[in-house]
């Protein structure tokens, strides 16, 4: 079973490796479209912002005051595809992010091992909290790994990690 000082750690290097990926991108560079179909750059950030809001709700958390609408990101939402009215910045982006990543911290940080053990209900039925947060981190994961190849299409090709 997963702990949650290692669940915090997980999500730690995750921000940091986003941050790192993003870094000296404009805007318009995140709007990069994969030739192929697929998500652009901001999307992805988007959604990756979306899903702590996720994890935060499988923690038992609130959402918190003055959070940024990411609803256009959610799972199953169709593909930014250029500029929209309205459509946040990566910088808006990243603060929705970091507000959230701060709260899953929190919350993280008041629980026991047990109560991060306990069985809750999700989308797939009920399932034990370490096991949904382990599945929600694989799902962060696999989007994370996204952005080094939307990175590169930016042009923006140095190894990261």
């Amino acid at each position: 079973m997963i702990k949650a000082s290692e669940y915090q750690k997980m999500l730690e290097g995750n921000f940091e490796l986003i941050k790192e990926q993003i870094k000296e991108l404009s805007d318009s560079e995140m709007l990069i479209q994969p030739p192929n179909g697929g998500n652009c750059m901001l999307w992805t950030l988007g959604h990756l912002a979306n899903n702590l809001l996720s994890i935060l709700g499988f923690l038992g958390g609130e959402k918190p005051e003055g959070l940024a609408d990411l609803s256009r990101f959610k799972y199953g939402s169709e593909p930014v595809l250029g500029p929209e009215p309205g459509l946040m910045t990566h910088n808006e982006i990243m603060d929705a992010y970091e507000l959230l990543h701060q709260a899953v911290l929190e919350k993280i940080a008041l629980m026991t091992e047990a109560e991060f053990d306990v069985e809750i209900p999700t989308f797939q039925g009920p399932a034990r909290r370490g096991w949904m947060l382990f599945f929600m981190e694989f799902h962060h994961a696999y989007h994370i790994g996204q952005l080094e190849l939307l990175r590169n299409l930016a042009g923006h090709t140095e190894k990261i990690i």
